[in-house]
């Protein structure tokens, strides 16, 4: 199994007065601007999937929305709780395995979730230090059943270094 790790892209500032339910909060221009070039980006990579997932929260379905026209995918993006309030790599690794061992998963969440999910699942014991910037992509491949301290970090791509490859 491989899964890619998707921060959300940029998102207005919290503020209770605009947006009281702040899981509503909405991705800003730039934020839109600036995942596009990265969905484009990891098309020019040769970056695939099986499955698009994301949090339930409207700064990931909405980044998750971007990349799906960016791949042209045909269906909507699962929408998943796990990725969401509460993110554990236990929560995670129950998700993935409802997925074809074989399969190239796509997983669009929040900071600090997608950080630590990605030290838990490449080390033992989860002491890696690591950031996943807005519009960021992590990969990792398992041998096998996505487990904590099993996985091999394949690439961690920056929005810096997505938008230099999409050109």
């Amino acid at each position: 199994m491989e899964i890619l790790l998707v921060r959300h892209a940029k998102a207005g500032s919290r503020d209770p007065n605009s947006w009281p339910d702040d899981d509503q909060r909405p991705l800003t221009d730039e934020g839109r601007v600036e995942q596009r070039a990265a969905a484009q980006a990891m098309r020019k990579m040769g970056i695939k999937f099986d499955f698009l997932v994301t949090s339930p929260l409207a700064r990931a379905r909405e980044t998750a929305a971007i990349i799906a026209k960016a791949y042209r995918w045909t269906e909507p993006p699962q929408v998943a709780e796990a990725l969401g309030h509460g993110c554990t790599v236990d929560a995670i690794v129950t998700l993935l395995a409802k997925f074809p061992p074989d399969a190239t998963v796509a997983l669009v969440g929040h900071e600090p979730d997608l950080s630590s999910l990605t030290a838990a699942l490449v080390t033992d014991g989860g002491h890696l230090r690591i950031a996943v910037k807005k519009s960021g992509v992590v990969g990792i491949e398992f041998d096998g059943p996505a487990q904590a301290g099993n996985g091999t970090l394949l690439f961690h791509l920056k929005p810096g270094h997505l938008r230099k490859l999409a050109g």
